[in-house]
This record gives structure tokens, C-alpha cells and sequence, in this order.
């Protein structure tokens, strides 16, 4: 099987060092390329050297080199959609980080872009054997009719200095821990909420938040998320007849999971063995392109989540609540 061969926009990107690895491991991927902004060529060497991969000179080099298949884009925010349309432009396949964009429009520029090329937003933990077992068990009505999505994810993070703390660079905590905690309950409900209600802390860029969200007929999500206090990762579904819960939901590849199912009859804990989340994101990718079929976080999907994410947003600045049945 001939491999599916990577290049990467912003090599030296601290999530870069997690993902590039991963991609080489997976069956059917190589890291062939690599390219980091101006002035970082001595650390993208260091970086390309495990893999034997080639250093161009800017991204633009990079999307010129015929031998580069598909790109992983580990660009600041307000990045990822210049790139992501020029990768597109030079018919590479893209696996672009979260958020793919910080708009519902932007999203669709995206996919309408994409043709007959794969390009995915990399929420790598919707590929991990854990939350492929917590959408079965959900799905498998033990717990009933889900009613009520927890989600939370938090980290302490040092402020000085860090991009995901520049309002310019499409930063703070929404389009960072936030994405992965609302996400959650769009999958489970497989569905856009009615409305969104959010609460920011009063600072330029938000560091904290908590959120609800209303689907309707009695279904709702609960949130929270940080980049001020934690650790915090997990998420739970309620059902009529049980729950679900997910301790550790974005896991590292050296940490067991652990979901723990109760119901009238019991309380019983499943253990999910250690495995690389990055990793089956990259060997799914890439199987979404050789099958050509659209992938598991498709570009509707990551519209759907950054007009959540708009939404919140909106909500935390005018302190109201947040119709999205209604077009702004």
C-alpha cells in the first residue's frame, strides 16, 4: 500500500510535536515535508529529522512539492482558513487543527473549496476507542433517552507570552479547550441547539467560561471549560434510565480510559486500554481518502460547531441568550 505522504504547515507548533509522530506511526502515512515560519528553519530541522523529512523554505514551497499528498495545518487560529484554502487551491488534502474556522461562513468557504479533496477539522478524540465505546453504549438505549450532555475540559495555562492568548490570533478559551467541551453534545444529540446562554470572565481574551445549551424537548447541555484551573476532562450523558461517564475524555496515549455506566441495575466500569488518539486520527484520514468518503468530522459538522461557538460568544458579550433558530 503506497503511503499517504504528509506535509505539515507550522512544524514547530508545540501540538505539532504530538501529532507529527502519530502520523508517521499510523499504518499507510508518512511524514515526507515540513515547513515552520520565517526564522525557525534550525527547529524545523531538528523537527523533520526523525522522519528523513525535507525542510522548505515557507509554506508556499511546501505547497508546490509534488510529492506531498496531504497537509496537517498546525497554524495560530486565524490561520487556518487562508491555509486551508491554498492547500486546497494546490489539491492537497488537508487535516486542519480545531478550530477549522471562527465562523459558520468560513467553514463553508472550506467545504465548497474542497471538491473532491478530504479535508477534516482534527478533533482527534472522536477517533479514540473510548469515545467510539461511549457513542455505542449511548446509542445502545441502556441509559434511555439522552436528556442532559455535561462536558467539561480545563488546564492551568501560563498566560505570557502564549498565542492562545491573543484576541488577534482568534484566541482564548472557546476556540481552544471550548471547541472539544461543545462539541460533545452536538455529536451525542446530532443536532444544532435552539439556543446558547454563556458567561466569560470580564478579561480581553476569555479564560473561563460556563455555558448552557438548549436542544429542545427537555435536552440540554451543561459546560464548562478553562484555561485558568484544572485538570478537568470529562464529559457525561443522562439519560431517562442511566448515565454514562467519560473521566478522562481527552486522554493521553499513555493513560487507560475509564467509563463508568450506571443504571437501576448497577454501576459498572468499563476500562478502555491506552492507545494514541492522534494516531487512529491520522490512519482514518487517511482511509477517508483513499475510500474517498467523507470523514467522520465532516466540514458540515464544523460549520455546525463554529456557529455554536459564535453563538457563545455573542451570548457572553450582550449577557443574553442566544437564538439559533434566528439568522444574526
Amino acid at each position: 500500500m503506497k503511503p499517504l505522504r504528509w506535509g505539515v504547515l507550522g512544524a514547530t507548533a508545540h501540538i505539532a510535536g504530538r501529532v507529527l509522530p502519530a502520523i508517521h506511526r499510523a499504518a499507510g502515512n508518512a511524514v515526507v515535508a515540513v515547513a515552520g515560519r520565517a526564522g525557525r528553519q534550525a527547529a524545523a530541522q531538528e523537527v523533520a529529522r526523525p522522519f528523513g523529512a525535507r525542510v522548505h523554505d515557507g509554506y508556499d514551497a511546501l505547497l508546490a512539492d509534488p510529492d506531498v499528498d496531504a497537509v496537517y495545518i498546525a497554524l495560530p487560529n486565524t490561520l487556518h482558513v487562508p491555509w486551508t484554502l491554498r492547500s486546497l487551491d494546490a489539491g492537497k488534502h488537508v487535516l486542519v487543527e480545531k478550530p477549522m474556522a471562527l465562523s459558520e461562513e468560513d467553514c463553508v468557504r472550506v467545504e465548497r473549496a474542497a471538491a473532491d479533496l478530504v479535508v477534516m477539522e482534527a478533533y482527534m478524540y472522536r477517533f479514540h476507542p473510548q469515545q467510539r465505546r461511549a457513542a455505542e453504549l449511548l446509542a445502545s438505549g441502556e441509559i434511555g433517552e439522552l436528556r442532559v450532555v455535561r462536558s467539561a475540559f480545563a488546564y492551568p495555562t501560563a498566560v505570557e507570552g502564549n498565542i492562545r492568548f491573543d484576541p488577534a490570533l482568534g484566541g482564548g478559551a472557546t476556540w481552544d479547550v471550548g471547541c472539544y467541551a461543545f462539541d460533545v453534545p452536538l455529536w451525542a444529540f446530532d443536532a444544532e441547539p435552539r439556543a446558547v446562554r454563556a458567561r466569560f470572565d470580564s478579561r480581553e481574551v476569555d479564560l473561563s467560561a460556563v455555558a448552557t445549551l438548549d436542544f429542545g424537548d427537555g435536552r440540554w447541555a451543561v459546560l464548562d471549560y478553562s484555561l485558568e484551573y484544572g485538570p478537568r476532562a470529562t464529559y457525561e450523558f443522562q439519560g431517562t434510565r442511566g448515565s454514562v461517564s467519560v473521566r478522562n475524555a481527552w486522554t493521553r496515549p499513555d493513560e487507560e480510559g475509564l467509563i463508568t455506566v450506571v443504571t437501576l441495575d448497577g454501576v459498572r466500569d468499563e476500562v478502555v486500554p491506552a492507545s494514541d488518539a492522534y494516531e487512529h486520527q491520522a490512519a482514518a484520514f487517511a482511509e477517508a481518502v483513499r475510500e474517498q468518503v467523507t470523514p467522520l468530522v465532516s466540514p458540515a459538522h464544523s460549520a455546525r460547531t463554529a456557529r455554536v461557538g459564535q453563538a457563545l460568544v455573542r451570548s457572553a458579550a450582550t449577557g443574553a441568550e442566544v437564538d439559533l433558530r434566528r439568522r444574526p
